[in-house]
Protein backbone atom coordinates (compact mmCIF):
# COMPACT_ATOMS: atom_id res chain seq x y z
CA UNK A 1 0.00 0.00 0.00
CA UNK A 2 1.47 3.36 -1.02
CA UNK A 3 1.64 6.29 1.36
CA UNK A 4 -1.32 8.11 -0.20
CA UNK A 5 -3.62 5.12 0.21
CA UNK A 6 -2.36 4.55 3.74
CA UNK A 7 -3.08 8.17 4.64
CA UNK A 8 -6.61 7.98 3.21
CA UNK A 9 -7.21 4.74 5.06
CA UNK A 10 -6.13 6.30 8.36
CA UNK A 11 -8.34 9.35 7.76
CA UNK A 12 -11.38 7.20 6.99
CA UNK A 13 -10.74 5.07 10.07
CA UNK A 14 -10.57 8.20 12.24
CA UNK A 15 -13.77 9.59 10.72
CA UNK A 16 -15.66 6.33 11.24
CA UNK A 17 -14.41 6.08 14.82
CA UNK A 18 -15.51 9.65 15.48
CA UNK A 19 -18.95 8.99 14.04
CA UNK A 20 -19.54 5.94 16.23
CA UNK A 21 -18.08 7.35 19.44
CA UNK A 22 -20.84 8.02 21.99
CA UNK A 23 -21.26 11.47 23.52
CA UNK A 24 -21.89 11.22 27.26
CA UNK A 25 -23.54 13.77 29.53
CA UNK A 26 -24.06 13.43 33.28
CA UNK A 27 -27.00 15.25 34.83
CA UNK A 28 -26.63 16.22 38.49
CA UNK A 29 -29.86 17.45 40.06
CA UNK A 30 -30.63 19.17 43.35
CA UNK A 31 -27.56 18.82 45.52
CA UNK A 32 -29.29 21.54 47.57
CA UNK A 33 -26.65 21.82 50.28
CA UNK A 34 -28.22 22.65 53.64
CA UNK A 35 -31.69 21.28 52.85
CA UNK A 36 -32.02 18.55 55.49
CA UNK A 37 -30.43 20.50 58.33
CA UNK A 38 -32.52 23.57 57.53
CA UNK A 39 -35.75 21.57 57.68
CA UNK A 40 -34.67 19.91 60.93
CA UNK A 41 -33.78 23.23 62.56
CA UNK A 42 -37.07 24.76 61.46
CA UNK A 43 -39.02 21.81 62.89
CA UNK A 44 -37.16 22.22 66.19
CA UNK A 45 -37.80 25.96 66.28
CA UNK A 46 -34.17 27.04 66.05
CA UNK A 47 -32.02 28.92 63.57
CA UNK A 48 -30.28 27.11 60.74
CA UNK A 49 -26.99 25.71 62.02
CA UNK A 50 -25.36 25.68 58.55
CA UNK A 51 -24.78 21.94 58.61
CA UNK A 52 -24.31 20.83 54.99
CA UNK A 53 -22.66 17.49 55.74
CA UNK A 54 -25.47 15.22 54.50
CA UNK A 55 -25.82 16.74 51.04
CA UNK A 56 -22.09 17.40 50.77
CA UNK A 57 -21.31 13.71 51.23
CA UNK A 58 -23.50 12.89 48.22
CA UNK A 59 -22.13 15.72 46.12
CA UNK A 60 -18.64 14.34 46.69
CA UNK A 61 -19.88 10.90 45.63
CA UNK A 62 -21.41 12.41 42.49
CA UNK A 63 -18.17 14.18 41.60
CA UNK A 64 -16.18 10.99 42.18
CA UNK A 65 -18.58 9.09 39.92
CA UNK A 66 -18.21 11.75 37.22
CA UNK A 67 -14.43 11.37 37.38
CA UNK A 68 -14.83 7.61 37.11
CA UNK A 69 -17.17 7.80 34.11
CA UNK A 70 -15.26 10.52 32.28
CA UNK A 71 -18.21 12.10 30.42
CA UNK A 72 -17.97 14.81 27.80
CA UNK A 73 -20.20 17.19 29.78
CA UNK A 74 -21.96 17.61 33.11
CA UNK A 75 -25.15 19.62 33.53
CA UNK A 76 -26.16 20.73 37.02
CA UNK A 77 -29.90 21.31 36.66
CA UNK A 78 -30.36 23.65 39.58
CA UNK A 79 -30.68 23.93 43.35
CA UNK A 80 -26.98 23.75 43.99
CA UNK A 81 -27.71 25.13 47.47
CA UNK A 82 -30.75 25.60 49.72
CA UNK A 83 -30.24 29.28 50.58
CA UNK A 84 -29.12 31.65 47.80
CA UNK A 85 -27.23 33.98 50.15
CA UNK A 86 -25.56 31.43 52.42
CA UNK A 87 -21.80 31.55 51.93
CA UNK A 88 -21.16 28.31 53.83
CA UNK A 89 -23.34 26.39 51.39
CA UNK A 90 -21.83 28.01 48.31
CA UNK A 91 -18.27 27.55 49.56
CA UNK A 92 -18.86 23.85 50.28
CA UNK A 93 -20.45 23.39 46.86
CA UNK A 94 -17.60 25.14 45.07
CA UNK A 95 -14.93 23.14 46.93
CA UNK A 96 -16.60 19.80 46.22
CA UNK A 97 -17.12 20.55 42.53
CA UNK A 98 -13.53 21.76 42.15
CA UNK A 99 -12.45 18.12 42.47
CA UNK A 100 -14.17 17.29 39.17
CA UNK A 101 -11.90 16.63 36.20
CA UNK A 102 -11.09 19.79 34.26
CA UNK A 103 -11.49 17.77 31.06
CA UNK A 104 -15.26 17.75 31.58
CA UNK A 105 -17.34 20.66 30.29
CA UNK A 106 -19.61 21.79 33.15
CA UNK A 107 -22.83 23.81 32.96
CA UNK A 108 -24.88 25.20 35.85
CA UNK A 109 -28.56 26.14 35.64
CA UNK A 110 -30.43 28.05 38.36
CA UNK A 111 -32.99 26.31 40.53
CA UNK A 112 -35.54 28.11 42.66
CA UNK A 113 -33.23 27.86 45.69
CA UNK A 114 -30.22 29.34 43.88
CA UNK A 115 -31.90 32.70 43.31
CA UNK A 116 -34.01 35.20 45.25
CA UNK A 117 -37.69 35.01 44.25
CA UNK A 118 -40.50 37.32 45.31
CA UNK A 119 -43.77 36.59 43.53
CA UNK A 120 -42.81 37.08 39.85
CA UNK A 121 -39.46 38.76 40.50
CA UNK A 122 -36.41 36.52 39.97
CA UNK A 123 -33.16 38.08 41.23
CA UNK A 124 -30.30 36.40 39.36
CA UNK A 125 -27.46 38.49 40.84
CA UNK A 126 -25.87 35.95 43.22
CA UNK A 127 -26.16 33.12 40.69
CA UNK A 128 -24.69 35.15 37.84
CA UNK A 129 -21.76 36.21 40.00
CA UNK A 130 -20.84 32.55 40.34
CA UNK A 131 -21.85 30.96 37.05
CA UNK A 132 -22.72 33.70 34.59
CA UNK A 133 -25.95 33.75 32.61
CA UNK A 134 -28.61 31.26 33.74
CA UNK A 135 -28.97 29.69 30.29
CA UNK A 136 -26.59 28.23 27.73
CA UNK A 137 -26.16 26.73 24.29
CA UNK A 138 -23.30 24.41 23.43
CA UNK A 139 -22.45 22.40 20.34
CA UNK A 140 -19.99 19.54 20.09
CA UNK A 141 -20.10 17.92 16.70
CA UNK A 142 -23.41 16.16 16.24
CA UNK A 143 -24.71 17.08 19.72
CA UNK A 144 -26.36 20.33 20.80
CA UNK A 145 -27.05 21.07 24.47
CA UNK A 146 -29.38 23.89 25.48
CA UNK A 147 -30.06 25.05 29.03
CA UNK A 148 -32.92 27.36 30.03
CA UNK A 149 -33.83 29.30 33.15
CA UNK A 150 -37.17 27.78 34.08
CA UNK A 151 -37.58 30.20 37.01
CA UNK A 152 -38.55 32.83 34.43
CA UNK A 153 -41.28 30.52 33.11
CA UNK A 154 -42.57 29.20 36.42
CA UNK A 155 -42.78 32.63 38.05
CA UNK A 156 -44.11 34.57 35.03
CA UNK A 157 -41.06 36.78 35.05
CA UNK A 158 -40.75 39.61 32.53
CA UNK A 159 -37.62 37.94 31.12
CA UNK A 160 -39.58 34.88 29.95
CA UNK A 161 -40.48 36.43 26.58
CA UNK A 162 -36.87 37.39 25.88
CA UNK A 163 -35.70 33.90 26.78
CA UNK A 164 -38.43 32.34 24.63
CA UNK A 165 -37.27 34.30 21.59
CA UNK A 166 -33.64 33.40 22.34
CA UNK A 167 -34.57 29.73 22.72
CA UNK A 168 -36.42 29.59 19.42
CA UNK A 169 -33.48 31.26 17.72
CA UNK A 170 -31.02 28.80 19.23
CA UNK A 171 -33.11 25.75 18.34
CA UNK A 172 -33.70 27.13 14.85
CA UNK A 173 -29.95 27.01 14.18
CA UNK A 174 -29.93 23.23 14.53
CA UNK A 175 -27.93 21.52 11.80
CA UNK A 176 -28.92 17.89 12.01
CA UNK A 177 -27.65 17.53 15.58
CA UNK A 178 -29.13 15.53 18.40
CA UNK A 179 -30.56 18.31 20.59
CA UNK A 180 -31.17 18.04 24.32
CA UNK A 181 -32.84 20.73 26.44
CA UNK A 182 -32.16 21.06 30.18
CA UNK A 183 -33.90 23.07 32.91
CA UNK A 184 -34.70 22.96 36.61
CA UNK A 185 -38.49 22.70 36.69
CA UNK A 186 -40.07 19.86 34.69
CA UNK A 187 -42.67 20.94 32.17
CA UNK A 188 -44.72 17.94 33.26
CA UNK A 189 -44.12 14.73 35.20
CA UNK A 190 -46.08 12.07 33.31
CA UNK A 191 -48.71 13.73 31.13
CA UNK A 192 -48.66 17.13 29.49
CA UNK A 193 -52.32 17.63 30.46
CA UNK A 194 -51.84 16.83 34.14
CA UNK A 195 -53.03 19.47 36.57
CA UNK A 196 -50.87 22.33 37.78
CA UNK A 197 -48.71 21.70 40.82
CA UNK A 198 -45.76 23.03 42.77
CA UNK A 199 -43.24 21.06 40.76
CA UNK A 200 -44.38 21.51 37.15
CA UNK A 201 -44.47 24.39 34.71
CA UNK A 202 -47.99 25.78 34.35
CA UNK A 203 -50.35 23.72 32.20
CA UNK A 204 -51.20 26.63 29.88
CA UNK A 205 -47.52 27.00 28.88
CA UNK A 206 -46.45 23.39 28.35
CA UNK A 207 -47.73 22.82 24.82
CA UNK A 208 -46.43 26.19 23.67
CA UNK A 209 -42.90 25.09 24.56
CA UNK A 210 -43.25 21.50 23.42
CA UNK A 211 -44.71 22.57 20.09
CA UNK A 212 -41.58 24.68 19.67
CA UNK A 213 -39.42 21.71 20.65
CA UNK A 214 -41.21 19.52 18.11
CA UNK A 215 -40.91 22.16 15.40
CA UNK A 216 -37.14 22.19 15.87
CA UNK A 217 -36.71 18.42 16.39
CA UNK A 218 -35.63 18.46 20.02
CA UNK A 219 -34.80 14.90 21.03
CA UNK A 220 -35.40 15.04 24.80
CA UNK A 221 -36.00 17.43 27.70
CA UNK A 222 -34.40 16.91 31.13
CA UNK A 223 -35.24 18.52 34.49
CA UNK A 224 -34.90 18.07 38.25
CA UNK A 225 -36.66 19.86 41.16
CA UNK A 226 -38.90 16.89 42.05
CA UNK A 227 -36.42 15.01 44.28
CA UNK A 228 -37.83 11.90 42.62
CA UNK A 229 -37.77 10.34 39.16
CA UNK A 230 -40.55 10.75 36.62
CA UNK A 231 -40.99 10.42 32.87
CA UNK A 232 -43.54 11.17 30.20
CA UNK A 233 -43.62 12.28 26.60
CA UNK A 234 -45.52 14.51 24.23
CA UNK A 235 -45.57 14.00 20.47
CA UNK A 236 -42.58 11.71 20.73
CA UNK A 237 -40.42 14.03 22.85
CA UNK A 238 -39.46 12.51 26.22
CA UNK A 239 -39.76 14.68 29.31
CA UNK A 240 -37.43 13.15 31.89
CA UNK A 241 -37.23 14.29 35.52
CA UNK A 242 -34.16 13.23 37.47
CA UNK A 243 -34.11 12.80 41.22
CA UNK A 244 -31.84 14.61 43.66
CA UNK A 245 -28.36 13.32 44.32
CA UNK A 246 -29.18 13.61 48.03
CA UNK A 247 -32.53 14.13 49.79
CA UNK A 248 -35.45 12.11 48.38
CA UNK A 249 -39.14 12.94 48.55
CA UNK A 250 -40.39 9.79 46.82
CA UNK A 251 -39.14 6.21 46.61
CA UNK A 252 -36.09 6.94 44.45
CA UNK A 253 -32.49 6.65 45.59
CA UNK A 254 -29.79 9.33 45.38
CA UNK A 255 -28.57 9.08 41.79
CA UNK A 256 -26.99 10.81 38.85
CA UNK A 257 -28.32 10.34 35.33
CA UNK A 258 -25.98 9.31 32.53
CA UNK A 259 -27.25 10.38 29.10
CA UNK A 260 -25.62 8.77 26.08
CA UNK A 261 -25.97 9.98 22.50
CA UNK A 262 -24.80 7.53 19.87
CA UNK A 263 -25.56 7.63 16.16
CA UNK A 264 -28.45 10.04 16.82
CA UNK A 265 -30.07 7.85 19.49
CA UNK A 266 -30.50 8.97 23.10
CA UNK A 267 -30.40 6.57 26.03
CA UNK A 268 -30.28 7.24 29.78
CA UNK A 269 -29.26 5.32 32.88
CA UNK A 270 -29.58 6.16 36.55
CA UNK A 271 -26.41 5.50 38.52
CA UNK A 272 -27.09 5.16 42.28
CA UNK A 273 -24.74 6.86 44.72
CA UNK A 274 -25.43 4.54 47.69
Amino acid sequence: MNMKKLFLCLVMTAVLASCSKPYVIVQIADAQLGFTASDKCKAEGREFDEDVSYELSYLRKAVAKVNEIGPDAVVFTGDQVHHPDNQVEWSAFRTAVSAMSKDVKAFHLPGNHDVRIWENDVDMETFEERFGKGSFEYEDGKVKLVGINTNFIKHNNYAENTQFEWLEGVLGKKKGQTTLVFGHHPFFLKDIDEEDGYFQIQKNKRKIYFDMFRKHDVDAVFAGHLHDNAAGEYKGIPSITTTSIAFQIGDSSPSIRVITVKDGNVSTELIPLD
